[in-house]
């Protein structure tokens, strides 16, 4: 079994998956249960979550991702017709499974952010919906402090997320530590990035720019807004430093106000 490193994530990877555990941790059997298919995936995690365990009922439907995604790519790319109407069909459960979980859990920004998911990819999905509409009602009193320091996640597959943590660092700039990865059509991550400095911030836009690792400009614009922010990379993952496909690029949900960037490695 081989074992891949991302910063706060170890990924444990056989011959068909790569699950993601966290570091704090071992392996999926030994920490937390574990599954072998989605669907077993599924009925454990209902029963944990119908038991009131959140946290086991989130760790197995994590898992149900990553093998419903899995078959999704397989049933992808078995038809043509499939890639182009169907991206991710089987897969839609375990994302609202993911939304109810942290849900319950009241864990309401993580639920909106893996109900958006679902939505991603079928904009007309029932349980989708209704699961946001429950998330939104529970946060129509909640107001974001005037600031942009936090936690922002982007989902990049296999129930992992690409992260962006924010710290001013003064008042016209900000420290942010960028922490992505790019899976592809294969069965383990075909692309890992990270990425940290200081910018300058303003009128709620931070820039970021560096001739480092190419000749070619890698330049990140981060636009914020009170539960989101808007990402856009010029330069291709070379440029910036990245692994193959990793970018800073699209919308990256707010899922807290206080977060650190993990220390550097020596």
């Amino acid at each position: 079994m081989q074992s891949i490193f991302l910063r706060g994530f170890v990924f444990y990877c056989g011959l068909t998956l790569c699950l993601p555990v966290s570091l704090s941790g071992q392996s999926p059997s030994e920490d937390g249960p574990s599954c072998i298919s989605y669907a077993q995936c599924n009925t454990l995690g209902t029963s944990e979550l119908k038991s009131g365990h959140f946290d086991a009922a989130i760790h197995l439907f994590e898992q149900q991702a990553a093998f419903a995604e899995v078959a999704d790519i397989d049933r992808q790319t078995s038809s043509k017709e499939a890639l182009f109407h169907s991206p991710y069909k089987i897969s839609l459960t375990a994302y609202n499974n993911l939304a109810l979980a942290h849900l319950e859990k009241h864990d309401y920004f993580w639920a909106r952010a893996w109900a958006l998911v679902a939505l991603m990819w079928d904009k007309d999905n029932s349980a989708a919906q209704f699961n946001l509409r429950k998330i939104e009602q529970a946060l129509a009193q909640w107001q974001w402090p005037k600031t942009m320091a936090g936690e922002y996640v982007r989902y990049a597959g296999r129930g992992t997320w690409q992260s962006i943590v924010i710290k001013p660092s003064a008042p016209d700039s900000v420290q942010f530590c960028f922490s992505g990865l790019w899976w592809g059509l294969g069965k383990g991550p075909s692309g890992l990035g990270d990425l940290r400095a200081t910018v300058p911030f303003h009128k709620d836009v931070a820039e970021y720019s560096t001739h480092e690792f190419s000749e070619n400009e890698c330049h990140i614009s981060m636009r914020f807004y009170a539960d989101r922010l808007e990402a856009k990379q010029t330069g291709d993952d070379s440029d910036c430093g990245f692994g193959h496909n990793v970018a800073v690029e699209g919308t990256f949900q707010r899922i807290s106000s206080s977060a650190e960037c993990p220390p550097e490695e020596k």
